[in-house]
């Protein structure tokens, strides 16, 4: 399981870090399907497709479906109770915060998650607790530093500016860090050892606890952006613990001495991982980028309003970027056995089925974003209501990249992805400044849906004028399903 990414505390998961995430997926299923096909004539492979092992990777699909949802919402109910709970300038700290983490979060993927997925199971299959030990110890240090760095940052920031809001939402962002990338990892070791139940179980557990607690918090007037992330850091130590002593993986068995080099593995994982960290900075940038530029020009409260007034279109962007987990097989699957036109069928089918999803999401909002806000809100962002329809054209564009994107990178073209990235990453920054200084937080919101909007346009111009000839690596594998 390679996509999800969305992400156990996070809202976007997916962010990814998801796109990335698929990237790599759809190139390495290519090269598996390619040589399944040449083993059908020579052993009689397809027999082994049976209708129990249908309905169990039926039944791995829907747990995994299931812990996404638990963990986007997750994401999305701790954004909506701050928001409708906290002061604006409160609540556009913890987004400020929030947002640093995402972009380090998009890292995290690359560099231990993503390597983890595609190594332990072909390389480690024996082995996997010992892996497992070893990749917690990168965990610990890397992350650890980067903790470090974070909490420095809040100290310095509290000696310069000792009244700013921020303070407390980069101390506790700092705390909270290694416990909730903690959680990622857990998570994804139970989709490494296909026991997407129990990721199901720690994903549970963690939305429960962090929901009780933020009610708890509110009830006694304590809730802030430092006690929020200090409750999602408590919340998400709990839940990992329980998912590593489920996998046997406890204080005991850490204890042990690893059999695997935790700096080999670390090696490893960046020579994997390097290539994908240029499309990670690109993608946070575009996505990120709106958020800091506003807190640092308008002040927090207005970054608060904007990403309250975010949350809808963010969770119209976790249901296409679910709905686009189910895309890359078969297009690769078309591809490797030739079959272009249908594989572009299916592309065009998927953008124009997800973006009008996206775009009739947009107009709903634009009929009702007053009652929507008052039903998220009770009010508090009244004034800002027209925001949301303006901003779920962010997951429009979204989805309608979303085939033209896929079907480029199951033809082994992934280098238009980066390209494409970069392009909108450009837009956003070169937009921004210039948006927001003429049109305050809506020009945040304009530079948003300018950057994303690159993306399709990017995407369609290569998709139309690629080269769609079948690679002559995957003559044999057509040859072989047409004896």
């Amino acid at each position: 399981m390679s996509l999800p990414d969305v992400a156990g505390t996070a809202l976007e998961g997916s962010l990814d870090l998801s796109v990335m995430a698929r990237l790599k997926s759809a190139e390495t299923r290519i090269s598996d399907q390619a040589e399944a096909a040449t083993s059908v004539v020579n052993t009689g492979a397809m027999r082994f497709i049976t209708r129990g092992r249908l309905r169990t990777w039926g039944r791995l699909s829907v747990f995994s479906l299931v812990d996404q949802g638990l963990a986007s919402g997750a994401g999305l109910g701790v954004n909506l109770m701050l928001a409708r709970w906290m002061s604006t300038e409160g609540y556009g700290a913890f987004a400020v915060a929030f947002a640093g983490f995402l972009f380090v979060a998009g890292f995290y993927n690359v560099l231990l998650l993503e390597p983890m997925s595609v190594m332990g199971p072909s390389r480690y299959a024996g082995i996997l607790p010992a892996y497992f030990r070893s990749q917690i110890t990168v965990h610990a240090i890397l992350v650890g530093a980067l903790s470090g760095v974070s909490l420095l940052a809040g100290f310095a920031l509290w000696k310069v500016v000792p009244t700013s809001s921020l303070i407390g939402a980069v101390l506790g962002a700092g705390l909270a860090l290694p416990f909730l990338l903690l959680t990622w990892l857990s998570r994804r070791m139970c989709y490494v050892t296909q026991r997407p139940g129990l990721a199901i179980l720690g994903s549970a557990f963690y939305l429960g606890f962090v929901c009780a607690g933020l009610f708890a918090l509110a009830k006694l007037a304590w809730l802030s952006s430092f006690s929020a992330f200090a409750l999602m850091g408590c919340s998400s130590l709990l839940s990992s613990g329980l998912l590593l002593w489920r996998l046997a993986l406890g204080i005991h068995g850490l204890g042990g001495r690893p059999k695997i080099s935790w700096s080999e593995v670390l090696v490893e994982n960046v020579t994997y991982g390097k290539w994908l960290l240029g499309s990670t900075i690109l993608f946070s940038i575009s996505s990120q980028a709106q958020t800091f530029l506003v807190a640092g020009m308008l002040g927090l409260g207005t970054a608060g309003i904007l990403r309250a007034m975010q949350l809808p279109s963010l969770l119209m962007t976790q249901v296409v970027t679910a709905a686009g987990m189910l895309i890359p097989s078969t297009l690769s699957r078309d591809y490797g056995r030739g079959a272009i036109q249908e594989l572009r069928h299916k592309a065009a089918i998927a953008s124009a089925g997800m973006g009008g999803l996206a775009c009739c999401f947009a107009v709903f909002l634009a009929l009702s974003a007053g009652r929507a806000e008052h039903l998220l809100f009770g009010g508090r962002y009244a004034p800002y209501a027209w925001l949301m329809p303006v901003l779920a054209l962010v997951p429009a564009a979204t989805g309608i990249n979303q085939g033209f994107s896929l079907a480029l990178r199951a033809t082994q073209k992934p280098h238009f992805d980066l390209i494409a990235n970069a392009i909108a990453a450009t837009v956003g920054l070169l937009s921004a400044p210039f948006f927001i200084h003429w049109w305050g937080v809506a020009g945040a919101a304009a530079s948003m849906v300018a950057s994303f909007a690159a993306l399709p346009v990017v995407s369609f111009l290569f998709y139309r004028h690629s080269n769609w000839t079948a690679s002559a690596a995957h003559e044999p594998s057509r040859k072989c399903l047409h004896v």
